[in-house]
């Protein structure tokens, strides 16, 4: 069951996007450039969204976006999913859905909680056994993060530093590289499933903003380990909302009426 993305401003939004019945669509390096290929011409063809990472796997993609409006990320990935599909379904002379529904969203906050959600990106090859660092795996962000990928390139690395930051490049490319070997480090790679699931993700007061202090809301804003519940200022909360839920959600905040 969809969540209904509220029309906010300035957001950055996590999406996910599963191929139908989950089945490994995108599972040649064929299919995954033709992808990434449509991805740069979206970044071209609209200019309000920007791109602060991604990753093409076998069976699904993720993007972390900034847009000034929700709006904007929709028209977006309409075009991009459509239009992929269309190119896939006419090489292989095949009939049918490529994606499984719509896409998820999910609201990130920027700071702190938006440089977990870069990382989640980042290392979703490795979480999934495939690869043992991100740097082995071609069709995602690292590469062009770390100024490897010079050409074509998707990502608005301007924009990303004011999000996470707003820091310099120097000192994002240390913490950067030096916090992505730490976890590969990891004998096993945290899960951390609310980035693809939840509505929002951030600190306590942030999520309570979102829903305007609304008990009803509130009451489904969870913390996702310890360590969010002894420090509600900092921590990771995320919040969860039925298709109900959200669609008041969404007009509340699109009204101002909350």
């Amino acid at each position: 069951m969809r969540l209904v993305r509220p029309e906010i401003e300035d957001c950055c939004v996590h999406v996910t996007h599963r191929c139908q019945g989950r089945r490994f669509l995108l599972g040649t390096d064929i299919d995954r450039t033709q992808y990434r290929k449509r991805l740069w011409q979206a970044g071209r063809r609209y200019r309000t969204v920007r791109l602060l990472n991604y990753v093409v796997t076998s069976n699904h993609v993720h993007h972390l976006l900034w847009a000034p409006r929700m709006h904007d990320i929709s028209a977006m990935m309409k075009w991009l999913q459509g239009t992929f599909a269309g190119d896939f379904n006419r090489r292989k002379r095949r009939e049918g859905a490529f994606w499984r529904g719509r896409f998820h969203s999910t609201l990130v906050q920027t700071g702190s909680h938006l440089q977990r959600c870069l990382l989640y990106l980042d290392m979703n090859m490795v979480r999934a056994g495939v690869v043992d660092h991100p740097r082995q795996w071609r069709f995602g962000g690292y590469h062009e993060l770390v100024g490897e990928r010079k050409r074509y390139r998707v990502i608005d690395r301007a924009r990303l530093l004011q999000c996470v930051g707003p820091t310099d490049d120097g000192t994002f490319m240390r913490w950067y590289t030096a916090t992505l070997d730490e976890l590969c480090r990891l004998p096993a790679v945290p899960l951390e499933p609310y980035w693809s699931t939840a509505f929002a993700v951030g600190q306590k007061k942030w999520l309570e903003q979102l829903t305007g202090n609304d008990a009803t809301f509130n009451e489904h804003i969870t913390p996702a380990d310890e360590g969010a519940l002894a420090d509600s200022d900092h921590g990771i909360w995320f919040l969860r909302a039925s298709r109900t839920m959200a669609h008041r959600l969404r007009h509340a905040v699109a009204t101002g009426n909350r």
